[in-house]
């Protein structure tokens, strides 16, 4: 998988899964986030935008996630966002 390939060493028995972002999931995700902006004070259409933007891939992606267990910290997951076209891991926002 492109995730542990990015990655490096994954310890053994790390759990992954991962779930298909398509049109429908990501127009949700901008909704979200846009609500979300906009209950914290975001009223700015441009800038509202612009958020949510930074935060939301316009195209389809895989959301990857991967847990270890950390014995006495728990469960430690790690999420990451690759291309559904190119394979490639989509870096987090600035």
């Amino acid at each position: 998988m492109i995730v542990i390939e990015h990655l490096g060493d994954i310890p053994a028995g790390t759990k992954c899964s991962a779930v298909l972002f398509d049109a429908e999931r990501i127009r949700r995700e901008k909704e979200f986030h846009a609500r979300l902006y906009s209950e914290n004070g975001v009223h700015d259409r441009e800038v509202l935008e612009a958020m949510v933007a930074a935060n939301v891939p316009d195209e389809p992606y895989w959301l990857v996630s991967l847990k270890t267990s950390d014995g006495a910290l728990g469960d430690v997951t790690q999420l990451h966002r690759v291309d559904d076209r190119t394979g490639k891991v989509i870096p987090e926002p600035a």
